[in-house]
């Protein structure tokens, strides 16, 4: 599709269902393309791309020309932003457990005590830190552990290539491990 046309078609997309779906399908290789470069704690490829494909509308929607940008370059940045919210929001909450266990800080945060945790609480989720760190620790290889950490501070596939020496595909591949071999904890709540 040539810029001129894809211009008239956004332009009758805010009135019309069927253009605002002709350029959703026509997008959805992009939307997938960047959701592959990341990873969704507890979550599916396909989740990524329905967040991608809902950045995707949003930017349909809030396109405009004079901004002196291409639609495609717009859409790409609305949809690696909705792709990368929805995966800093999984990291929070149930996952956060994961992450605070890479910091050297750790028993600092858990010895923090929170405005709505009790002293009960508090002791609970300390054990869980503990059995959590543990089963990292018992589950992960040293590679598996170094990647992790890094996707965790927010890198992408290809910058944890890179900063690891190592290729793309084995990053993409050390990432599904680690979700097969971590699931279990999500739902262990009794441990």
């Amino acid at each position: 599709m040539d810029e001129k046309n894809e211009i008239e078609l956004l332009k009758s997309a805010k009135d019309n269902e069927e253009t605002v779906e002709m350029i959703l399908q026509a997008y959805k290789p992009l939307v997938s393309k960047i959701a592959r470069q990341y990873f969704l704690m507890g979550g599916e490829m396909d989740d990524l791309i329905q967040e991608g494909m809902i950045g995707l509308y949003k930017a349909i929607n809030s396109y405009d020309k004079e901004k002196n940008a291409s639609f495609k370059t717009f859409a790409t940045l609305c949809i690696k932003r909705k792709i990368q919210t929805a995966v800093k929001q999984s990291l929070t909450l149930k996952n956060s457990l994961y992450r605070d266990l890479f910091d050297d800080s750790i028993l600092d945060i858990i010895d923090t005590p929170s405005a709505k945790e009790n002293p009960e609480e508090k002791a609970i989720s300390k054990e869980k830190y503990e059995y959590i760190g543990l089963e990292i620790e018992k589950r992960l290889s040293q590679f598996e552990k170094d990647v992790l950490k890094k996707y965790l501070s927010g890198m992408t596939y290809d910058d944890i290539a890179s900063a690891l020496e190592v290729t793309r595909k084995s990053v993409d591949n050390a990432l599904s491990r680690i979700r097969a071999k971590l699931s279990p904890l999500l739902d262990d709540t009794n441990y």
